[in-house]
């Protein structure tokens, strides 16, 4: 049994890693989405602006995203291939590594491909887009973060159901805080036929699957169901925030080249 604040600190715990996947989900899609806006913009492309779908589970969100992603990256390999023709290589090499320059010398790399480049580009927003997409690895990074959460059923969860409170989670599963010898699984058939590798889950309904998993472990479910939840936080997490720094950096170079150079 856990003290009344080891179970305030369970509970805090299991809130905070709902919503850290749930930041990580929106976080994706939200970064997805600001690139497309860039890329209709100054690409005249049309991608459709995204939306997370709440009633689906992590994964088929992630796999959504994953599928847009890729058509991004296949405009990106083209036009990569495009640019390098028509720059020269010490222009695009320092474009590569200018994420670490001072902002003073970051305008005048811009400045000098915008002279160099007049008349080939109208805008060179979107060819400094480019390049600086192609070598932040996004679409690698996040596939290796779903491939390396493949093993656990937490991509399984429903994302609306990453909002729940703690109260509302013990409305649905009584007494989720006893031990997880006592939780027993619903005794209807479509529960009991359930695979966590395939199936969509409710947090109640993983937290019940994991709870009869669990049995031998002197772990409560509370404690079992954050473990895994934290877990999967810490693997997507990092790439979400290297995806939202890839993102921000391509925004300060569009940002500098509207302010600085038109």
């Amino acid at each position: 049994m856990m003290s009344f604040f080891g179970a305030d600190k369970e509970k805090a715990r299991l809130v905070n890693a709902s919503r850290g996947l749930y930041d990580c989900v929106y976080m994706f899609v939200s970064c997805t989405n600001t690139l497309f806006r860039m890329f209709n913009q100054f690409l005249k492309t049309e991608f459709p602006i995204i939306i997370v779908r709440e009633n689906l589970s992590i994964k088929e969100n992630l796999q959504l995203l994953m599928s847009s992603l890729r058509e991004m990256q296949e405009l990106v390999e083209s036009k990569d291939k495009e640019i390098k023709e028509k720059i020269s290589h010490p222009l695009y090499s320092k474009i590569t590594k200018a994420s670490s320059s001072s902002t003073d010398d970051k305008i005048k790399l811009l400045r000098d491909m915008a002279v160099q480049y007049k008349g080939v580009y109208d805008n060179i927003c979107g060819p400094v887009s480019i390049i600086l997409l192609k070598h932040g690895n996004l679409i690698e990074k996040l596939e290796a973060a779903i491939r390396d959460s493949s093993s656990t059923p937490v991509l399984s969860l429903r994302v609306s159901d990453l909002l729940m409170t703690y109260e509302e989670i013990t409305k649905v599963l009584p007494d989720v805080t006893t031990s997880a010898s006592s939780v027993m699984l619903p005794t209807d058939s479509r529960a009991r036929s359930m695979s966590i590798g395939t199936a969509t889950f409710s947090l109640t309904s993983f937290m019940r699957i994991l709870a009869v998993r669990g049995q031998s472990s002197s772990k409560n479910t509370v404690e079992i169901t954050t473990d895994c939840l934290e877990e999967t936080v810490k693997t997507l997490r990092p790439v979400c925030e290297s995806f939202q720094k890839t993102v921000k950096m391509v925004e300060e170079y569009v940002t500098l080249i509207i302010d600085k150079l038109q």
